[in-house]
């Protein structure tokens, strides 16, 4: 780990400056970017980061707590270990802060993995089984310079998609899976490809851990450890870039809040020993994704950013409706309706998740996992069909959408006249119109749609599972009743 002296919680400028020291290798359409604020297609995206590390500091009384290693130095509450119910709540509270930014449509800001290595850290028991004891102790010790440092991190958990009829190991003959290939007495030495790794262009550093299951037999492919975006032989090689420089009016979203994926290429990449968690063990590679809690305090930070997005569609609707007077009919009512059912659903699981908290062997706070692996299931369809209703409600609204260019030209005068409506100016209408267009048909939009469908795996797989693991002994008891003589 790092000596440099702790940080605590950051603010955008220092956030900024760890952009500009370099040494990255992000690959953008052929183009070798060592720093993503040279770059005018990730810019923008770059200065929509730095406000969610401002943003704490405006909201300090609601997101800053005391380090435990220190208790001068405030640091974000979404990198503590929580451990009561009421953590929970405020954990959530600084979720909504973040999510609010962006109107809930960047998915993986820092604070989706805080919370997942404070839940790492508080079950290092897990982490040491099988003689692993220096791994977890690696984990905790870095979990506490994550903390205390305030990086901004990004993840790649599943290995790229080859031949699904094989296992992972045994695609392309075993050469495309991270897998470690060689070891000396202050490393290992990993090769292969990971993805996918959202916001990596704006990361401090990449974390890898399991996402699945894996066989016995894969002992080499079992890794799990940390590492600075600019380390050497590590490539990241993004998608195309829905920003590119756009102007904020014609594409609010779009021009601010492309979060970026890429694929991740470790060309013998070498990861220094105090920076590895898990090496060789399957066994422990699967038990920390159940044995954990992990996955319920995902989802507690995953659902509390959807509800934003939800309620960001919300607004979108209902003022559309109200800007053109099509809110008078009753079947738009009716959309906008099955909206505020998904975002009062989504509120009462959170609430009830923590509500029904528990604190576990390991002495970490859980939330009930119950209501979030119902809305695992049922989010994947909400969010689509969410956007399925506002463009229903907006129609052909959608496509008569003058640019900036067209209100600062010489038509002005006629667009002031033709493009007004019931509810709002011409210029309050077209500003409507076009956000609402970015949120569900731009290219920004169409991959927003993509990543709620997939992001927590596919739903009709998590459908099934809800079912496999639910508690029938009621449901069984109420039929039994009736079959008794």
């Amino acid at each position: 780990m790092s000596t440099e002296r702790a940080t605590g919680a950051r603010t955008g400028e220092q956030f900024l400056d760890g952009l500009r020291a370099g040494g990255r290798e992000i690959w953008l359409r052929g183009e070798k970017i060592a720093n993503p604020l040279d770059h005018p297609d990730l810019h923008d995206a770059a200065l929509s980061m730095a406000r969610v590390f401002d943003v704490q500091h405006e909201h300090a009384g609601e997101m800053l707590v005391p380090s435990p290693a220190d208790p001068s130095l405030p640091i974000n509450v979404t990198h503590v270990v929580p451990r009561t119910p009421e953590d929970l709540v405020r954990r959530r509270r600084a979720i909504e802060i973040v999510a609010a930014l962006s109107g809930g449509t960047m998915g993986r800001t820092p604070d989706y993995l805080n919370v997942t290595f404070a839940c790492f850290a508080g079950r290092a028991d897990v982490w040491a089984r099988r003689g692993n004891e220096q791994g977890a102790a690696n984990l905790v010790a870095y979990q506490e310079y994550m903390r205390d440092h305030d990086l901004s991190t990004t993840h790649a958990l599943m290995n790229p998609q080859v031949d699904r009829r094989q296992a992972e190991a045994d695609q392309a003959m075993g050469k495309v899976a991270l897998h470690k290939v060689d070891e000396t007495d202050g490393a290992i030495v990993v090769r292969g490809a990971r993805m996918l790794a959202t916001l990596a262009p704006f990361a401090d550093e990449l974390l890898v851990y399991p996402g699945s299951d894996i066989r016995p037999q894969d002992g080499r492919y079992a890794l799990a450890f940390a590492i600075p975006i600019a380390t050497p032989g590590l490539k990241f090689i993004c998608r195309d870039s829905y920003s590119r420089a756009r102007d904020p009016y014609d594409y609010p979203l779009s021009s601010r809040f492309d979060e970026m994926d890429a694929v991740v290429i470790f060309d013998d990449v070498e990861i220094p020993k105090e920076r590895v968690f898990l090496d060789g063990d399957t066994d422990g590679y699967s038990e920390v994704i159940t044995d954990t809690g992990w996955r319920g305090h995902i989802m507690h930070q995953a659902f509390t950013r959807a509800w934003t997005k939800l309620n960001f569609a919300l607004g979108l609707g209902h003022m559309i409706a109200n800007a053109t007077g099509v809110v008078r009919f009753d079947h738009i009512q009716e959309k906008l309706g099955q909206v505020w059912n998904m975002v009062e659903l989504s509120r009462s699981a959170l609430v009830a998740a923590e509500a029904g908290a528990q604190v576990d062997e390991g002495g970490v706070c859980c939330p009930d996992e119950r209501p979030f692996v119902a809305l695992r299931g049922e989010m994947p369809k909400w969010l689509p069909r969410a956007n399925e209703y506002l463009q229903l409600i907006g129609g052909g609204g959608y496509m008569a959408t003058p640019s900036r260019a067209d209100l600062d030209g010489p038509l002005r005068e006629d667009i002031d006249l033709y493009f007004q409506s019931a509810g709002a100016d011409a210029e309050r209408r077209i500003r409507l119109f076009r956000l609402a267009w970015d949120f569900v048909g731009s290219e920004l939009g169409g991959r927003g749609e993509l990543y709620e469908r997939f992001y927590l795996s596919d739903s009709w797989r998590m459908t099934a599972l809800a079912y496999t693991i639910a508690d029938k002994t009621l449901p069984e008891a109420l039929v039994e009743q009736f079959l008794e003589d």
